[in-house]
């Protein structure tokens, strides 16, 4: 392995039948980053992080995290790595303290060793007044830091985090980011899969993937500069909602979504696409509207990929839905 590589994918692709989940994709993880893996559900997000984790074995192609072949050392990624699935993953009838036992058994850490991470977990989970709790009395927020904790047990330095904030409150989220953060700073690396864009601000690079397929690969910055060729407009008048069908039917407008109060539309000509808009919105006795130019978001620098990937009839040519 390359040095400062935690992770090195090559060509890498999982069928299951005739359907191609992930289409032969190239990317690496240099130590101590946060690398998102960010795309809509069935994207190929969680059958990747599988196959990294030693979970799943690829179709073809090859790779290795942390040195270890993804193919040939499952068992040594394994051993080697902190894996956090989606799904809630510990025992609910369990207490808190009584799961961070069972983690450390599995992960065979010493008698000596045990004692020193279970108090680390659970300072770092905040949950200090509940180490007799069962588990199933937990909020959301605290399972997550809960499983967190049990997933870093062992002290890997490579972690993979599978949507680990689905269905976990905004407050919840924000916290789990700082935890995620401040293991980077220690030379963690994290590689986090979602498919909440404001999140993703949070990575050092992000890849896109959508359909199997990598359609992008950068630092937010880049995407939102480098790889966005549309416009953006930020438009703010009563009832946006409804305007969302009217404004995409346009030949000028290429997408519209609605983001809090106000629409974001795509547009190739952002001057064309303004004197279009005053005219139509003028017919209509609109006169409570504000249209501005923005940089555009990750959202809408994804949708404008999708929509061009879509357009270009899916050009690797396999077969996926």
């Amino acid at each position: 392995m390359n040095t400062g590589k935690s992770v090195r994918v090559n060509m890498l692709e999982k069928k299951f039948g005739n359907f191609t989940a992930v289409n032969k994709i190239n990317f690496e993880v240099n130590e101590g980053e946060i690398f998102g893996f960010l795309g809509p559900n069935g994207a190929g997000k969680s059958t990747t992080i599988r196959m990294l984790c030693g979970i799943l074995s690829p179709t073809s192609g090859n790779g290795d995290v942390g040195g270890f072949d993804i193919i040939k050392e499952q068992e040594k990624i394994k051993q080697n790595i902190g894996y956090m699935s989606q799904k809630f993953s510990l025992y609910e009838d369990l207490t808190v303290e009584e799961n961070i036992n069972f983690y450390a058994g599995i992960y065979r850490i010493s008698a000596e060793k045990k004692k020193e991470r279970k108090e680390w977990v659970i300072n770092m989970a905040g949950l200090g007044g509940s180490r007799s709790s069962r588990t199933n009395t937990l909020s959301g927020g605290w399972k997550q830091r809960l499983a967190l904790g049990c997933a870093i047990l062992h002290e890997p330095k490579i972690i993979f985090l599978d949507e680990p904030t689905s269905g976990v409150d905004p407050i919840s989220r924000k916290n789990f980011w700082n935890l995620i953060k401040d293991m980077a700073k220690n030379g963690v690396t994290v590689f986090v899969t979602t498919h909440y864009m404001d999140e993703a601000e949070n990575c050092n690079r992000i890849a896109l993937i959508y359909k199997g397929d990598i359609i992008a690969l950068g630092t937010p910055h880049e995407l939102k500069t480098k790889f966005m060729k549309e416009d953006v407009l930020e438009i703010s008048m009563p009832n946006p909602e409804e305007w969302i069908e009217k404004l995409i039917g346009s030949i000028i407008i290429k997408e519209v979504a609605l983001f809090g109060a106000v629409l974001h539309a795509i547009t190739e000509d952002a001057q064309k696409a303004v004197v279009f808009l005053n005219d139509l919105f003028n017919k209509e006795q609109i006169k409570d509207y504000l249209i501005r130019e923005i940089q555009p978001s990750l959202e809408d620098v994804f949708v404008s990929l999708i929509e061009s990937y879509d357009k270009a009839g899916n050009p690797n040519g396999t077969h996926k839905s």
